[in-house]
């Protein structure tokens, strides 16, 4: 066994047990701060042309970090993101908002990549995109785009990020446009 193999393992064992006390408050440790809620204003937002006192942007601060549900807005006031936060950074689901307050996309953020199923939508509310992506952010699996009238426009595997099997393209009837078969991300064959 490697001595790298062999130190995952041990952490492996001990990380359970040492978890555990992880959140007790010992004379050398602080104990994590109160949350604090704060509300940034466009003034203080950094973005151009947004209104000075409109809410831009609310959560929650931990120790000056973001934590929780965060909420952005748009201009008009209504919401434009909800995005869940751990340790300053997005961790968690998620969903995106018109300035009309319909839903635009949704999805999972884990250690910066998404991760899970992502979806998008079209601006009459018709699903866009139906995304799969690994726990490192690689697409897999299934991928379905949509025309903006609900009929699937192309569906494809893919592995490890690469096409894989037939790719598909339809019209905004349903009839089959064209079919490409891959193999490792290459074409080996084609068919209109």
């Amino acid at each position: 066994m490697k001595f790298d193999s062999f130190l995952l393992l041990v952490s492996l064992m001990v990380s359970p047990i040492i978890g555990g006390f992880a959140n007790i408050a010992t004379p050398f440790t602080a104990a994590p701060s109160q949350p604090e809620h704060v509300v940034i204003t466009g003034e203080n937002s950094g973005v151009q042309d947004f209104p000075a006192h409109a809410v831009f942007e609310e959560g929650d601060l931990i120790d000056g970090r973001r934590e929780g549900l965060w909420q952005r807005y748009h201009a008009n006031g209504a919401v434009r993101s909800e995005i869940h936060y751990h340790n300053d950074a997005p961790f968690g689901d998620y969903k995106v908002y018109s300035e009309d307050g319909l839903l635009t996309e949704e999805g999972r953020w884990e250690q910066g990549v998404n991760v899970g199923h992502l979806r998008r939508f079209w601006p009459n509310g018709t699903i866009q995109q139906m995304l799969t992506f690994d726990k490192m952010g690689v697409a897999q699996g299934q991928q379905r785009y949509f025309h903006d009238n609900g009929q699937l426009e192309m569906l494809v595997d893919l592995r490890d990020g690469q096409e894989e099997g037939d790719l598909v393209r339809l019209d905004r009837e349903g009839r089959v446009l064209s079919r490409t078969t891959y193999r490792s991300g290459r074409i080996t064959q084609r068919a209109q």
